[in-house]
């Protein structure tokens, strides 16, 4: 006996329920700009940051000067300059109407080629600042992974360098997850009952947490050369600038002749390392 079932009307009578409410695409975590020396701008695609030189100490008591009614030496005052320069950048997405009005999504296609257009601008930024990283001349080398001990011995470093606070890192996920797992199962007296002063346990965002008193932000676009991660921890507000002319715009432009809605997204900026001997790169195994 032919019965007529789900099998035999399978292919014409039924078909997948396609959800409107589409799960995001994965990004790098984006960090801050609250840790970089912002430059103030004008009509000009260059800018300079400006540093003054150390005059050293003053003469010595009955040296400099020698004796009263004696001149005492005139020392000039010496600056250096960084330049940065803004460029544009971006790209376009255009979204056809056909495929609005046939599509589960519907108009919400605009905001989710919007949003997505806003993250691709914001990964490019995170990919140019996370490249400046492993560029200071100064390196902290781990043995292996990233240990405590090696993190500290960067904030050393800048110490003995007479780098004033505060101090910021910024580190390859990989480095902040051997950080984290170090801290975790450590029984020094110090980390004991201080959960606050460690680190937040999940990739929520680009802000990693505190250690030792100093914040730590992570992104995935941490450069690795030869088979070694380059995270840095560097002076904030300093030892990294930027200069922005244009923040993120997003623009729609109707192009009839295609039937579509064209979804325009443009940035206008540049980062630059102000201060080489404000930051100390932290190498470790990737």
């Amino acid at each position: 006996m032919a019965t007529t079932g789900l099998t035999a009307l399978g292919d014409s009578q039924f078909t997948s329920i396609i959800q409107a409410d589409v799960i995001d695409e994965l990004r790098p975590a984006n960090t801050s700009k609250e840790f970089l020396r912002k430059a103030v701008g004008g009509a000009s695609k260059v800018v300079s940051f400006t540093l003054y030189g150390d005059l050293g100490p003053s003469g010595a008591p009955g040296t400099t000067p020698s004796d009263d009614l004696t001149d005492i030496t005139s020392t000039a005052m010496s600056d250096t300059a960084v330049t940065c320069t803004a460029a544009e950048g971006g790209f376009r997405v255009d979204v056809g109407d056909f495929v609005r009005e046939v599509s589960v999504q519907g108009d919400g296609l605009i905001g989710d080629a919007t949003r997505m257009l806003v993250s691709g601008l914001n990964e490019r930024w995170e990919t140019d600042l996370a490249a400046f990283m492993d560029d200071f001349s100064n390196v902290t080398t781990a043995a292996s992974t990233l240990t405590a001990q090696d993190h500290l011995a960067a904030v050393s470093a800048l110490e003995q360098r007479d780098i004033p606070g505060p101090y910021v890192a910024y580190y390859d996920p990989k480095q902040t997850g051997e950080l984290r797992a170090e801290i975790a199962s450590t029984t020094s007296s110090y980390a004991i009952g201080r959960d606050g002063d460690l680190v937040r346990p999940f990739g929520d965002s680009g802000f990693f947490g505190s250690y030792m008193g100093v914040p730590i932000w992570q992104s995935s676009l941490v450069v690795t050369t030869s088979g070694l991660a380059g995270g840095a921890v560097f002076q904030s507000g300093v030892a990294l600038g930027y200069y922005e002319v244009r923040a993120n715009r997003i623009e729609p432009q109707r192009d009839a002749s295609l039937r579509s809605l064209e979804l325009v997204a443009t940035q206008v900026y540049g980062i630059a390392e102000v201060s080489d001997t404000r930051g100390q790169t932290v190498k470790s195994s990737a």
